[in-house]
């Protein structure tokens, strides 16, 4: 499929513009939009025409609509001050005469020189070299597709003989004029693939047409809307706005809910590309986007094969191998667009249609055949739901199996349609409805088999386990909690009771049974923060099967990595890693896979391996609010608190309107800690205010970590608990035997100055494996024994697994001990360490150097510096003036100056270090 290039037109430069017509271009170029997601391949581009010598360039390719134009026109704009650039647009009509493309410049030759393409070669080589006015020539070459054969010879020409060089952009290269592919194979010129952009490069593409920052979620819908393609991505904006479900939020556009959208303008766009397509071929497409698949036989028996490879030819189907080739829509954007634009009466003659192969041994997914009975008024039978339900449910969509399930539920509900209905509805966040629904089977008379009744406490049991870590449905918090009969884990025990009674008679039945049982037992330890529970439990488990070997490993890396076993979490957290690669798992189990990979690299000290599995997840299609939550908490606990806050901000905005609501606690309460670090009190305390007002529940990793964020923000702003706090919850995790957990509060509570805690620190961190064990136990012997050499050390491990805060803060410390120590040699080494390791920004140098004071210490001493009095700067913080020259003081001592004078001068020879 080929999409027309809607981008908008920027200027056309081109050899005969006037200097009056320059100036209107410059002032019609600044008002382009910026180029946006496209960072790196602007870099390539900029470096391939940076040669310095004519004869080189550069190949863009990418289907229509993707920017191409958009980013020749930033690149051009980059190079027109020091080159002389020749812009040539190919098109159908121009490609239809010889030398179409070059008529601009043809008609400012001499008539003797256009009779021959040798002679026309010449006088253009030398017009452009006397325009250019000894400056480098660039010939910008659009749609060059397009081109006739003799403009293509004579660009082409001007490349070899070294008069010019090109940036050249091709939607199809398979189709380029041969003197093209020659240039790109002899490596005159170096190939660029434009591809689409990736969820967060929309988000930034998003946030530059709306203005504001795009939550994951909202970037993540809009994308798979719409291809990653930049038209249509704008048009998808449109159609996501226009449904409600593009929302502005707090400063943040989010995803609101709502309905698929169906139709709008990305259809639309779709549809008109496939407009001149003959009527077989868009019966065809409209067939497959209702199947999504069909067999190659099926497919012959109703097109025939020069029709088939029109479609491929064109990138509108591919073939999937496999034991029988299947015939598919390759963009899912086409099939949706095809399939929105059907009416139900078609739909239903296309049912009809495709009936007698379904009656001989054709087989559709559950999912697809269960949707299409439905949308042409026909009830699916109950066993086709039932699984299509499952179907739904596993891969993201329990909205859709709630409504394949409420249309055959007409008060006669079987076991099979309330286990599958209740799983939708927890999936949903919708406790209340799944108790309600088990409820109401639990009180009828029908009689389940044994396997019925299994699976139905199962469910019940899964539903009050979530409900028992404190979780409840918003949409029912006013409803009395229904009275039950046993707890969660006596439901787990009934279950596992009278599975045994079953025994093997019942064969793959039962093994499914002791799957689903084993999945919600190790899922509820881990829920409540058993740890040592699921160790124990999990390593008498021997289920034969590949799924749920992978999330037995993952659940034995988090316990290990909790209970002084960090070594083996590591290892075995990377042998989980490989086992992803490949396997199939739904999108929800995946998810909850990474994030407890996460949690074990970062509590083990393993920082780095959290970026490799964000970005291999990111590669693998793992996008969305899960995403950037972990992107943002991962910024926070390394202590980057600005690269945090630009997942968290539209994070906690896009989880306070659809949820999850077990996150929204830990989004804001790290949000908070990141504002209170960089001295934004009231932020700090306007999302402080967001966590204590949620509902406190879900998993106990999520609850302890929205603790740990809070109480770091309350002693970030003044609060003298903070040590005593942390000391009270490491006591708690010992008792829980979350050791990792202990570790890291006793540390905290030593940073905030709890000098008891020191002997804790060194007692925990002796019995523990793993960097941030070692990290913690040099940091605590250092301050300890007011070694900086040992300091130093720890810095530099703290660095090395990327805490960064800490590294800096560590620092401090021996700074401060070596300079008491008048060990004048240390010192230098830390400052000249320092400027070394400092950013290339003046103000972010002053910044690094300023490190070690507290952010209210930062903003007086920036005040001081600027001249401003201590009265004048005790009025403007609302604070006395004795308190302001006792935060001078410790500036003083902290950064080794004795006055305000001296205090300028150093910090101006710290922001002038990288200059």
């Amino acid at each position: 499929m080929q999409l027309h290039d809607d981008q908008p037109a920027f200027p056309r430069l081109t050899a005969a513009d006037t200097p009056d017509a320059a100036a209107g271009t410059e002032a019609r170029q600044q008002a382009q939009p910026v180029v946006v997601g496209r960072e790196q391949v602007l870099q390539e581009i900029l470096r391939s025409l940076s040669g310095g010598t004519q004869g080189t360039g550069c190949l863009l390719v990418g289907e229509a609509g993707i920017g191409k134009t958009a980013v020749m026109q930033h690149v051009l704009r980059n190079l027109q001050e020091d080159t002389y650039i020749v812009q040539v647009r190919g098109s159908e009509f121009a490609g239809r005469t010889p030398f179409g493309a070059l008529t601009f410049l043809l008609s400012d030759l001499d008539p003797e020189l256009s009779n021959h393409p040798v002679m026309i070669l010449r006088g253009l080589t030398q017009l452009v070299s006397e325009r250019s006015g000894g400056r480098p020539v660039l010939l910008s070459v659009d749609n060059a597709e397009e081109l006739d054969e003799f403009s293509a010879m004579v660009l082409t020409q001007m490349v070899l003989n070294r008069s010019a060089g090109m940036l050249v952009a091709f939607r199809d290269f398979s189709s380029a004029p041969a003197e093209f592919a020659g240039l790109w194979r002899d490596g005159i010129l170096e190939r660029v693939d434009l591809e689409p952009l990736s969820v967060p490069e929309t988000a930034a593409y998003l946030g530059a047409l709306l203005g504001g920052t795009v939550s994951r979620a909202a970037a993540a819908a809009v994308h798979d809307h719409a291809g990653g393609n930049p038209h249509l991505l704008a048009l998808a904006r449109t159609d996501f706005q226009d449904a409600g479900r593009l929302k502005l939020h707090n400063g943040s556009w989010i995803l609101a809910p709502g309905e698929e959208i169906q139709g709008g303008r990305v259809a639309s766009a779709v549809m008109g590309n496939l407009a001149d397509l003959p009527p077989a071929q868009i019966k065809l497409l409209q067939l497959l986007s209702m199947a999504q698949s069909l067999p190659l036989p099926v497919v012959l028996a109703r097109l025939d094969n020069a029709d088939l490879d029109s479609l491929q030819e064109k990138g509108i189907v591919t073939l999937a191998a496999g034991p029988v080739v299947d015939v598919l829509i390759s963009s899912p954007v086409v099939a949706r667009s095809v399939r929105a634009g059907l009416t139900p009466a078609r739909q239903r003659q296309l049912f009809e249609e495709l009936a007698p192969a379904l009656n001989t041994g054709l087989v559709l997914d559950p999912l697809v055949l269960a949707r299409w009975l439905s949308a042409i008024g026909e009830e699916p039978a109950l066993e086709l739901v039932l699984r299509a339900a499952r179907l739904a449910t596993a891969s993201g969509q329990p909205e859709t199996a709630v409504r394949l399930l409420s249309a055959v539920i007409d008060g006669e509900e079987s076991a099979g349609t309330v286990v599958e209905l209740a799983r939708a509805r927890t999936a949903q966040g919708e406790y209340g409805a799944a108790m309600g629904v088990l409820a109401r089977f639990r009180g009828s008379e029908s009689v389940p088999s044994v396997q019925d009744r299994i699976r139905l406490l199962l469910a019940e049991g899964k539903v009050m386990c979530i409900e028992a870590t404190g979780l409840r449905d918003p949409r029912s918090a006013d409803v009395p909690a229904e009275p039950t009969r046993m707890r969660h884990t006596d439901l787990f025990e009934q279950a596992e009771r009278e599975i045994a009674d079953l025994g093997d008679g019942n064969g793959g039945d039962t093994a499914d049974l002791v799957r689903e049982l084993a999945l919600a037992r190790a899922e509820c330890h881990s829920a409540h923060g058993r740890f040592l529970a699921n160790a124990t439990y999990l390593a008498d488990l021997d289920i034969p099967d590949a799924g749920f070997r992978i999330l037995r490993a993952t659940w034995q890396a988090e316990a290990w990595s909790m209970s002084n076993r960090q070594d083996d979490a590591v290892e075995q957290a990377g042998k989980v890693e490989r086992l992803l690669q490949g396997a199939e798992l739904t999108a929800g189990t995946r998810a909850r896979v990474v994030s407890r990979l996460l949690h074990t690299y970062a509590l083990t000290g393993a920082l780095p391996a959290c970026q490799r599995l964000l970005e291999r997840s990111a590669a693998e299609g793992m996008e969305g609010t899960y995403a950037e939550l972990a992107e943002g908490l991962l910024h926070a606990f390394a202590g980057r608190p600005e690269q945090a806050l630009a997942a968290l901000t539209p994070g906690v905005n896009q989880l306070t309107v659809s949820g999850p609501a077990a996150f929204l606690p830990l989004a804001a309460a790290a949000a908070a800690y990141c504002h209170a670090v960089e001295g934004r009190s009231e932020e700090a305390r306007r999302y402080l205010q967001v966590q204590r007002s949620a509902a406190d529940g879900g998993p106990w990793t999520v609850r302890r970590g929205a603790r740990h964020f809070a109480a770091l923000t309350e002693a970030a702003l003044g609060s003298e608990t903070g040590s005593s706090r942390f000391a009270s919850l490491a006591a708690q995790d010992h008792r829980r035997g979350a050791y990792a957990y202990e570790l890291l509060a006793r540390l905290t509570a030593m940073r905030l100055g709890d000098e008891e805690s020191l002997d804790d620190v060194l007692s925990v961190a002796a019995n523990q494996e793993g960097d941030f064990a070692a990290l913690c136990e040099l940091y605590a012997k250092g301050l300890g024994n007011g070694d900086s050499q040992v300091l130093l050390r720890a810095s530099e491990t703290a660095a090395g697994i990327g805490h960064v805060l800490l590294a800096r803060e560590i620092s401090e410390h021996a700074l401060s001990i070596a300079s008491g120590a008048g060990d004048r040699a240390t010192v230098r080494f830390i400052h000249r360490s320092r400027r070394v390791a400092a950013p290339d920004s003046p103000a972010e140098a002053a910044d690094e150097f300023l490190g070690a004071l507290t952010a209210r210490e930062r903003s007086i001493a920036r005040k001081a510096v600027a001249g401003t009095s201590n009265k004048k700067i005790a009025e403007e913080l609302g604070i006395s003036v004795r308190t302001v020259e006792g935060h001078l003081y410790q500036v003083y001592s902290k950064l080794h100056v004795g006055s305000r004078r001296e205090l300028a001068r150093t910090i101006a020879e710290q922001s002038g270090a990288k200059k």
